[in-house]
């Protein structure tokens, strides 16, 4: 079955999550830094090969999403599609009308890191349409994240990749930044 990128990396995010939750939880000083080392942990070749993306980023992001709620999410929503497509009268009400996206931190973070990613993988287009673009498939975003949590039981992949971060002496300096417990 097809995946859009959009309900990919919510998927593979909200996976890791649910590793450092379930296997690592008492580590964490609080849902920023779980939010945080998930998004790390999804984004580490934007972070530790690329560099094109910093872990400072990525605590900020965590940080802003345990503060946004739905109608935060909705009118920034709204004001954006207004300043970008005002004639499209049709796409607002669609973006506005009947998405009931939740008050889910995770989810919050998630749709700000899927607009950084794409902002770095896709430098030829503005930042206002790779925050459109993501705003179109907000749903997506937001039905990943339910559903994989209702769904995951553990993948290897996943398993060996919060291990390694969680307890390989390389990472120990990361872990410091991201306030996990050691």
């Amino acid at each position: 079955m097809f995946k859009s990128n959009f309900a990919r990396i919510a998927e593979n995010t909200t996976k890791y999550y649910l590793e450092l939750r379930n296997n690592y939880g008492s580590k964490f000083s609080d849902e920023a830094s779980l939010l945080t080392t998930a998004g790390v942990l999804y984004a580490q070749n934007y972070i530790f090969i690329e560099h094109s993306i910093d872990v400072d980023t990525i605590i900020l992001m965590a940080k802003k999403a345990l503060g946004k709620r739905k109608k935060d999410v909705t009118d920034y929503i709204r004001l954006k599609v207004q300043q970008t497509m005002s004639s499209h009268e049709g796409l607002l009400k669609l973006l506005t009308e009947g998405n009931e996206f939740e008050e889910d931190p995770l989810f919050n973070f998630i749709f700000s890191l899927e607009v950084a990613l794409f902002r770095v993988d896709n430098p030829r287009f503005s930042s206002s349409d790779i925050e459109l673009a993501c705003f179109k498939k907000a749903n997506t975003i937001s039905n990943a994240t339910p559903k994989t949590k209702e769904k995951y039981e553990g993948e290897a992949r996943f398993i060996s990749v919060v291990a390694s971060f969680m307890e390989s002496p390389e990472f120990r300096q990361v872990r410091k930044q991201l306030g996990i417990n050691e």
